[in-house]
């Protein structure tokens, strides 16, 4: 498998930008690219416009991508085109921050219709200033992923604040690089999404891997023509009539 090339998107999904979620990420990245055939992209939502679904069904109803004209849709196409993703958030109010969630918000067409993100190898990373919710914002990320059938690969949580050497809240001189523990496990998060990353996909090429889609809700794939949208759920065409 050494020829094997994959490509890793690393999504920040922050408000600010270049801060510590955008360090983190870059981070995973760099240990990533360090290994042979790896191509590596960066985003970061502090510099993008993504707002949350109004559920109004045009995607479910159409069968298409989303009709808000920001950036969600062309950040989904490159999560489509890509191996591996490593998600990055911040930890608000103990659990994951809005820019991860409103994006995810907006793949209900690749949940429900293409699958298109099933199999790609999925790594998280969270990071806080005082340490509180960090373990529940991780497990967020992961149910994100879930339902669109992603391959959960590793986890790391990371601080900005000298919380980390038992002192009291203040910014460390150089944030979430100075927590050496967790920068660690920053960087095992970059290899593992590779490692696995390339297993899949040597394996697909060789068959090995079934050809079988569920989607979001654990249903079969819908095929076109074969149902239709009536009173908000997907029905058999002609049922009862």
């Amino acid at each position: 498998m050494s020829d094997v090339k994959v490509k890793v998107l690393g999504l920040s999904a922050t408000v600010i930008r270049n801060g510590n979620c955008d360090t983190a990420i870059k981070e995973a990245l760099k240990a990533a690219s360090e290994l042979d055939g790896v191509q590596t992209e960066f985003i970061s939502l502090a510099d993008k416009k993504v707002d949350m679904c109004q559920h109004c069904q045009y995607c479910m109803e159409h069968r298409s991508r989303c009709q808000v004209k920001d950036d969600a849709n062309e950040i989904l196409e490159i999560m489509e085109r890509v191996d591996a993703i490593i998600f990055g958030a911040p930890t608000w109010c103990r659990t994951v921050s809005p820019p991860l969630l409103n994006l995810f918000s907006r793949a209900r067409h690749i949940g429900f219709f293409t699958q298109s993100l099933r199999n790609k190898v999925a790594g998280f990373i969270t990071l806080g200033f005082l340490g509180f919710g960090l373990e529940n914002a991780l497990h967020v990320m992961e149910e994100l992923t879930y339902g669109h059938g992603m391959i959960r690969a590793a986890r790391a949580a990371v601080q900005g604040s000298a919380v980390i050497f038992g002192e009291r809240a203040a910014y460390l001189e150089h944030g979430v690089m100075d927590d050496k523990r967790g920068m660690r496990y920053v960087k095992i998060v970059g290899q593992r999404v590779v490692e696995l990353a390339k297993m899949i996909k040597y394996a697909t090429a060789m068959g090995i891997v079934p050809a079988i889609q569920y989607n979001i809700s654990t249903g079969a794939t819908m095929k076109s023509g074969k149902k239709e949208f009536v009173k908000g759920v997907w029905r058999p065409r002609n049922a009862g009539r």
